[in-house]
């Protein structure tokens, strides 16, 4: 076997052995793939069953935690990273190849059964951009936190930005920049993301007055 795999199994092995004598209810323990890290194991709380596929990285902190329910998958090269705030991400919960989830003070609290399509950005920060005099770099910034509701669809490449909630069973169509909160059963698109329909089935409450 090639000595990265050697040393990446090795990695998830002793990840594991940490995990299991912190979090003593779970009874089935996770499958980690190759080329997976992990840091701050302390702070990683994970249901059972839980996937983590070729290279992804679950990134905890002394002052952070990410919490990851039943079932759920973190697949290859996605970044899940708390930076002193917390990730929940629910049961059932797929979170695709090459996405990005930063925490921050605000977090970001996923639902159940949800579905994140490859190369989404969720991230719960905002640079501030008020003072002209000062570069943003240098000012303060905002943590709201992102809430996503159970049964939602992020299509691929999508961005929920700082201060969002998704509603439980709406749609972010591919390549959407999601600004401001997103209706229960909404199908969402653009830039920045605007509601285009609801879902089938579905009338929302200003149509049945």
């Amino acid at each position: 076997m090639h000595l990265f795999n050697l040393i990446s199994r090795g990695l998830a092995r002793r990840f594991w052995w940490t995990f299991s004598k912190l979090n003593k209810t779970v009874k089935s323990p996770p499958y980690v793939a190759e080329f997976c890290q992990f840091e701050c194991a302390k702070n990683i709380f994970l249901g059972n069953r839980v996937r983590f596929l070729r290279g992804a990285m679950v990134l905890a902190d002394e002052r952070g935690r990410i919490e990851l329910g039943d079932d759920s998958i973190i697949c290859r090269f996605t970044v899940a990273q708390s930076l002193g705030g917390v990730i929940r991400i629910g049961k059932r919960t797929a979170i695709g190849d090459f996405c990005n989830l930063y925490g921050y003070a605000g977090g970001v609290d996923i639902g159940d059964d949800v579905m994140v399509a490859s190369g989404c950005r969720i991230v719960a920060s905002a640079h501030g951009t008020d003072n002209l005099a000062l570069p943003m770099v240098a000012q303060l910034s905002t943590y709201r936190g992102i809430k996503i509701a159970n049964d939602v669809w992020l299509g691929t490449n999508a961005v929920v930005l700082d201060g969002v909630d998704i509603g439980q069973g709406a749609i972010v169509g591919a390549g959407a920049v999601v600004t401001k909160n997103v209706p229960p059963f909404a199908i969402v698109v653009g830039v920045p993301a605007r509601v285009l329909k609801y879902r089938e089935g579905f009338a929302p409450a200003s149509s049945r007055q």
